[in-house]
């Protein structure tokens, strides 16, 4: 057989002591062997002996230095646009650090990096998209370098995401999508049966009305980022166009009163369904919460109930072919007022009372009753009828006037005032004239009158529609009075009355709503070439927030935001442009 004798030697070359020699005793048939435990960075003296019974012969040396360790699992992680995340696993030993390289592969471009000891992973940015790269590593001893070793890595080319094609007509389909980072533009493609476009957009398109298309036929819709030269992935995206009977004809709003409405239309065939919506329009936001409702196809009208008065709506109803919605039709309404406005007493004697109102919107007539203490006597007048004499009244006796406004088979809410009748004929306390609200807060009215002749005073009563009543007495040098803590976006009846000594004269109504709270503080930060950052003060109470945003040349767009937000970005907006923002809560 054979015997391998593995002996260290010093750095003078010189054999080191017999307790760190190793001795192999091999088969005569093994021509190979491995030799194991070795120090790295050392020299190493190797001696073969030829073993015979009882006999050792002729022997063979030679010299060998072990490497120092190298890096190993060296490996890609990740393959970006512009970069590659690179991993390994460090060796055993004492290392000062790595050192990674791109060897050179273009004129002009060197990749050198010296990092620590204690990292396992890095990533090499500012490449090229769609190149391969070959990344060499190797570990740093004290001693010197290890070996490097090598792996090759691809910067990759990314699909557009997010891609969104919808709001199908019989000839026009929408296709939205998000921007990709270092895109250079994009190609957006659009096929049916035998019909194949494309157009070459910018990089700073994320939107397209593709028009043009046939009626009821399915297009394949696709779109790609462009690099330079490079054409990246494609994403794919079908869609159906709609027939022409897909889409309602007809849209009515009738019947309208205080707080219903019917809402009709005709039937499309092949539906299998409808989709209802209504909201205030833009003007009364804040007055009523949108709403929508699906309803079958058997449907073909609807009564909308517990709409807010005197608040204009938008409603739009889409039809529905399975999972696919149709086109939308839309139509507009407004509410009546719902209470009769400026109901007012315009002059009274002993045994009549005059009274007065403005008109309503919508309403067929006008019911108005009347009592002191007995059973209340009822006329019910026509809508044309804005004033009314109230006779064979007693004199010294107060008066309860009540009015509602009557539309079809139903009836407003009621408003009411009370009025004391003259002792005589001669007795007459002159009525405060023109009563206007001059300004609405909040929380505030400010309200202003002509002074009545002899007046040694002036009583300004308040009361909201569900609440308990208030009022203060002005002395006769007022013509204006501030009423204060008000409730918010609440409505009120507001009587002013002439007063003559301790005797109350005849009361003006009118009636005022309280605006909904503003939001404070609302500014623009951190504006960069495409978006900003708009912060505002919480609005106590406020279920959320509208906020829009809109470019002169493009259309509104909305977004529907929570109670805790106060911050919110915007990052789609175009570089040198002016946009108007604006929120309500």
């Amino acid at each position: 057989g054979y015997r391998l004798l593995v002996t260290p030697l010093s750095s003078e070359g010189q054999l080191l002591p017999v307790q760190q020699r190793q001795q192999m005793d091999l088969k005569a048939d093994v021509s190979t062997a491995m030799v194991t435990e070795l120090s790295p960075k050392t020299d190493y003296s190797l001696t073969v002996y030829a073993m015979y019974p009882g006999l050792i012969g002729d022997s063979a040396t030679i010299k060998v230095k072990t490497p120092l360790p190298e890096v190993s699992n060296f490996r890609v992680i990740e393959e970006g646009l512009f970069s590659l995340r690179l991993g390994w696993t460090p060796p055993q030993g004492k290392l000062n650090g790595f050192k990674i390289f791109i060897p050179r592969n273009r004129p002009g471009f060197i990749y050198e990096q010296l990092l620590p000891r204690d990292i396992s992973s890095h990533v090499i940015d500012s490449l090229e998209e769609d190149k391969k790269y070959t990344v060499s590593i190797y570990a740093v001893y004290p001693e010197g370098p290890s070996k490097p070793v090598s792996v090759v890595g691809k910067t990759k080319l990314v699909p557009v995401h997010q891609f969104l094609v919808q709001n199908a007509t019989t000839d026009t389909v929408q296709a939205r999508w998000a921007s990709v980072k270092g895109a250079t533009g994009y190609r957006l493609t659009w096929a049916s049966t035998g019909h194949i476009e494309n157009i070459n957009l910018g990089d700073n398109f994320n939107f397209y009305m593709i028009q043009g298309l046939h009626t009821g036929s399915e297009y394949t819709i696709t779109i790609n980022p462009i690099f330079g030269d490079t054409e990246g992935p494609i994403t794919t995206a079908k869609i159906k166009t709609s027939v022409e009977s897909s889409s309602v004809q007809t849209l009515k709003v009738s019947a309208v009163s205080t707080s219903t409405a019917v809402v009709s239309w005709n039937s499309v065939p092949g539906a299998t369904g409808y989709r209802l919506a209504w909201r205030p329009t833009p003007e009364f936001v804040g007055r009523d919460r949108p709403r929508q409702l699906a309803l079958n196809t058997s449907t073909t009208q609807y009564q909308l109930k517990n709409v807010a008065h005197d608040t204009e709506y938008v409603l739009t109803l889409y039809v529905l072919f399975g999972a696919a919605v149709g086109p939308g039709i839309a139509a507009t309404f407004r509410t009546p007022l719902g209470y009769v406005s400026n109901f007012k007493v315009t002059s009274y004697t002993s045994t009549t009372i005059d009274v007065a109102w403005s008109p309503i919107v919508g309403a067929t007539e006008y019911k108005l009753s009347w009592k002191t203490n007995s059973k209340p006597q009822v006329q019910y007048l026509d809508r044309s009828i804005l004033f009314h004499r109230l006779k064979d009244l007693n004199p010294q006796s107060t008066y309860t006037v009540t009015i509602c406004a009557v539309y079809g088979n139903s009836e407003g809410p009621e408003i009411s005032l009370s009025q004391l009748t003259a002792v005589s004929e001669s007795d007459p306390i002159q009525p405060v004239r023109e009563v206007k609200v001059e300004d609405i807060g909040v929380n505030s009215f400010t309200l202003s009158w002509k002074k009545a002749p002899g007046a040694s005073g002036y009583k300004i009563s308040w009361i909201p529609f569900l609440g308990d009543e208030k009022s203060h007495v002005v002395s006769a040098d007022f013509a204006s009075y501030t009423i204060r803590n008000l409730r918010e976006s609440s409505a009120y009846k507001i009587q002013v009355s002439s007063m003559v000594g301790s005797r109350e004269g005849s009361a003006v109504l009118v009636t005022a709503r309280t605006d909904l709270p503003k939001v404070e503080g609302f500014v623009a930060l951190n504006t960069t070439d495409n978006s900003t950052v708009l912060n505002w003060t919480r609005v106590a109470g406020a279920s959320g927030y509208r906020l829009s945003w809109r470019h002169i040349s493009f259309d509104t767009k909305t977004e529907f935001l929570g109670p805790g937000f106060t911050y919110y970005k915007i990052s789609d907006l175009l570089y040198g442009r002016t946009y108007l923002f604006t929120i309500r809560p």
